[in-house]
């Protein structure tokens, strides 16, 4: 499986069909990447695609010293349940920089 780069987000296609998606906005100065959407084809969800997708955006959050911020249902959910793969870049709307 691969996964696209695009300005504000990451996406997976097969066959030129664009089957999921997820959608981040700067924030915080740049600092803090709000995750605003996170969307897998009905057809092919509980294949671990969608935290594929948050996956993206916290390896880039990574890589460029920033916070990721869960603003979606799903990401929310998944920073949850697996806080400490998480922690590092997690940032709620109540911290403190």
């Amino acid at each position: 499986m691969t996964i696209l780069k695009e300005e504000n987000g990451f996406y997976y296609e097969e066959k030129g069909k664009r089957l999921g998606a997820v959608v981040y906005q700067g924030e915080e100065g740049g600092q803090v990447l709000a995750l605003t959407s996170t969307y897998v084809d009905p057809n092919l969800r509980g294949q671990n695609i969608a935290r594929q997708l948050v996956d993206a955006v916290c390896d880039l959050a990574r890589s460029e010293g920033k916070k990721v911020r869960p603003d979606c249902r799903y990401a929310q959910v998944l920073f949850r349940r697996f806080e400490s793969e998480y922690e590092d870049v997690a940032f709620y709307k109540n911290d403190s920089k």
